[in-house]
């Protein structure tokens, strides 16, 4: 009887140890979040995009920008126009003598942290109209959509495009658009994946949860993150596997990604053809493929799994010998890229320590740069209007 009872008081001292444990570990937590609060205050919208964005509420849940939507995001203002586009309004019906581009893409075309100007798409259309004839204004607009893929460029096109009448439509592909997609477009997720996906779903609500409520979290995010991932305590490759499948050693569900992901592309570039639509790709490099210090930095800080295939630019070479088949524009941004400083390309700022694909100012100009060296010659000829002739053969200016 004696040691029953001492088990008991031994068992509420633990449990009192624990519960006074966890009591202070929150009081001070708490603590914490009201000094930073205090003494250095966080942009809690900064990394919350539910008013601009949204997921469609039945299968397979395409992600699109909310009309009229508003926010301070990433550090930027976002404007969402009455198409969800990230445009002012813009004109429908398109106005007579206008040539109209749109370019589909994920949060690379979107312009993740950078203002709409500074953006690739509207860089592009100042290029396009310091070089137009008189009598031809250029619109280039952007139907980016953060966390996008090849599924949802499609259902943007299928939605949009008949009110938008784009004259030629840039796929702005990112190398983490080459995934295994389902006949509606969904994405389906590689098995070693879905086997810790229940953890994975966990991880990913709390961490929105605390992204939007937790200014002491913001504030610890970008460097909890690296300290997770350079660590081993999380497996980049498990949270973030997705958006390296195209550059990680050869396997089975890398075969298929491409096959799936070309088929997708291969179903872009037949509904704008039907359409009278011309089309052109436009493939954005990542940082590890810029040089062997990049490719050894990210395999080394943060344990990603890169195949050489990374250095090789491999992925680009079998987009454009897509573009070679099919008969469609490619404009490979590596060479370009490769001309610069790598950490001059991509995104830096206070809150993002590092981000391989995301392009900075300088980034989103030389991409520009590239595409308008590579489409003005084929875009229109230069003595007609913008009004398209559905019948002319691709490349023939307006004849």
């Amino acid at each position: 009887m004696k040691d029953i009872v001492n088990a008991k008081v031994k068992f509420r001292e633990r449990l009192a140890r624990v519960v006074i444990s966890v009591v202070s570990i929150c009081a001070t937590v708490m603590l914490l979040e009201i000094a930073i609060r205090i003494i250095k205050p966080q942009d809690i919208g900064f990394w919350d995009s539910h008013s601009i964005r949204r997921l469609q509420n039945t299968p397979p849940h395409f992600v699109e920008n909310i009309p009229h939507g508003r926010a301070n995001l990433f550090g930027v203002q976002v404007s969402i126009n009455s198409y969800g586009l990230r445009e002012d309004e813009i004109s429908v019906p398109k106005p007579p003598h206008t040539f109209r581009l749109l370019a589909v893409g994920d949060s690379i075309t979107f312009g993740y942290g950078i203002p709409v100007e500074e953006t690739y798409v509207k860089v592009l259309e100042k290029r396009l109209n310091e070089n137009a004839p008189a009598n031809i204004r250029y619109e280039v607009l952007n139907g980016g959509t953060i966390g996008g893929s090849l599924g949802d460029y499609y259902h943007l096109l299928n939605q949009k495009s008949e009110a938008l009448k784009p004259d030629l439509v840039l796929v702005g592909l990112a190398l983490n658009d080459i995934l295994v997609y389902s006949e509606s477009g969904s994405i389906l997720e590689q098995r070693d994946e879905q086997s810790h996906g229940q953890g994975l779903v966990l991880i990913r609500k709390l961490n929105r949860f605390l992204l939007r409520y937790s200014q002491l979290y913001i504030f610890c995010y970008a460097r909890l993150k690296s300290f997770l991932y350079g660590s081993g305590i999380l497996d980049i490759n498990t949270v973030q596997g997705l958006n390296f499948v195209a550059l990680a050693p050869s396997s089975a569900y890398q075969k298929e990604a491409w096959q799936s992901s070309l088929r997708m592309l291969s179903k872009i570039v037949e509904f704008c053809r039907g359409r009278g639509y011309r089309i052109a790709v436009i493939v954005f490099p990542v940082e590890m493929q810029l040089s062997p210090a990049e490719l050894h930095f990210y395999r080394d800080q943060y344990h990603l799994r890169l195949g050489d295939e990374a250095l090789s630019g491999e992925p680009q070479q079998r987009v454009r010998e897509f573009g070679a088949t099919t008969g469609v524009t490619v404009v490979d941004l590596l060479p370009a890229f490769r001309a610069y400083h790598p950490g001059d390309l991509y995104l830096r700022n206070k809150m993002i320590r590092a981000d391989a694909s995301h392009l900075s100012i300088k980034g989103h100009r030389i991409a520009a740069d590239e595409i308008f060296r590579v489409l003005k010659h084929s875009l229109v000829d230069t003595t007609c209007p913008a009004t398209e002739d559905r019948n002319r053969k691709p490349g023939r200016g307006c004849g």
